[in-house]
């Protein structure tokens, strides 16, 4: 290599170098990632998958963006809303069409769905499967009345299942809230609306200290109905 090589005395190098300490910044204490001192293509190589870690950190705190059709509140356009989503069937979906997420691996369900078994250190993930209830916080919309083009972060989830198959979905499986919007009111919101909609009448085991704290507040008589 020669000193005029654009690879060793790249016009774009310090940016590129300061691109990848930032994300590095936000990846979790023991990612891998190259060193800081690393050869040029190794670091502009390394960006994409500490984008992707990023990701993944804003998914766990703030929650992923989900994007949707319907109608927007009058009364307040910004309030947060509780969507119904229908991956089973995708007859019960409120406001229509709202299960179509695209591809699953991409989509900010299973993103979200990631966030919470990395955090509960379960074996799997949430699936595409079953109803889930997002509470998500709109933040940005367009289009025309009644057919609003909407942006929202996915503050928290909960997970329905019909295990027996009767066409009622009773039982509980997951429930999530994305770590900056606890003690806020989501998780217990998504319980209500739960019970409200279905006549929910047990939550899947094994819960979490928190998850448990939370029923024990909210709907302490499906603990006792719990698998």
């Amino acid at each position: 290599m020669t000193d005029d090589d654009p690879l060793v005395n790249s016009a774009l190098d310090a940016r590129f170098r300061a691109a990848h300490r930032a994300l590095r910044e936000l990846a979790p204490p023991k990612t891998v990632a190259v060193a800081d001192d690393a050869y040029l293509p190794d670091i502009i190589e390394d960006l994409e998958n500490l984008a992707r870690v990023a990701q993944e950190t804003a998914a766990a705190h703030v929650g992923p963006t989900f994007r949707w059709t319907g109608p927007q509140s009058t009364a307040d356009p910004w309030a947060s809303v509780i969507l119904q989503v229908d991956l089973d069937s995708h007859f019960d979906d409120d406001p229509p069409d709202v299960s179509h997420v695209g591809e699953w691996e991409n989509c900010a369900l299973a993103r979200a769905g990631s966030a919470y078994r990395s955090e509960c250190d379960w074996d799997f993930s949430p699936g595409p499967a079953g109803i889930w209830l997002l509470f998500v916080a709109p933040y940005s919309s367009f289009g025309s009345s009644g057919q609003m083009h909407l942006s929202g972060t996915l503050a928290g989830f909960a997970i329905l299942h019909d295990r027996d198959e009767d066409g009622e979905y009773e039982s509980l499986a997951h429930l999530w809230t994305a770590r900056a919007w606890r003690r806020r009111g989501v998780g217990t919101s998504l319980v209500r609306q739960a019970r409200e909609r279905f006549p929910v009448s047990r939550v899947e085991n094994p819960a979490t200290e928190g998850g448990r704290l939370l029923l024990e507040a909210c709907a302490s008589d499906l603990l006792e109905q719990s698998t």
